[in-house]
């Protein structure tokens, strides 16, 4: 805390004159203390830890009424519980509902390859053949022996 502190001041009037008296005045000048303000916010801090400890303190509980409050909680961890195991699953499902869906999708296209590969021969099974008839060139005749010539260009030629 501030110190208290006190001040005087003498003021004297010297007057213009013989015919005037002189004045003397003291003004004296105290600085405020705050020993009162801080007596009041104690208390008032007193005051708003009793309430709160009035507000806050445990109510007298009987052996039923915790054995009704762990059988809730209980009750509330098998339901958090069944909310995973419902989740869990509910995803298991769905992979396996996607793989399904994938391998049938598969079968599907290989038994659509199929019948295309079926159905080209078919068609061409029933298709009539086509002869396409020409005559093939005579080789030229000889008269014994074999010449072989070469195409490519001698020295000398």
């Amino acid at each position: 805390m501030e110190e208290e502190r006190s001040r005087v001041d003498q003021t004297v009037t010297t007057p213009l004159g013989n015919t005037e008296r002189r004045t003397h005045e003291t003004i004296i000048v105290q600085r405020g203390s705050n020993g009162a303000w801080w007596a009041v916010g104690g208390l008032a801090v007193l005051v708003l830890m009793g309430i709160l400890w009035f507000a806050t303190r445990p109510v007298d509980t009987t052996e039923a009424e915790l054995r009704v409050a762990e059988a809730e909680a209980a009750a509330e961890a098998a339901r958090q519980n069944a909310d995973t195991a419902i989740m869990q699953n509910q995803l298991s499902a769905t992979r396996d509902s996607i793989a399904i869906a994938n391998a049938e999708t598969a079968t599907a296209r290989a038994d659509a390859l199929r019948a295309d590969a079926e159905a080209r021969a078919a068609e061409a099974r029933a298709a009539t053949p086509v002869i396409v008839e020409r005559s093939a060139p005579q080789p030229a005749p000889t008269s014994g022996a074999p010449v072989v010539t070469s195409t490519t260009p001698q020295p000398g030629n």
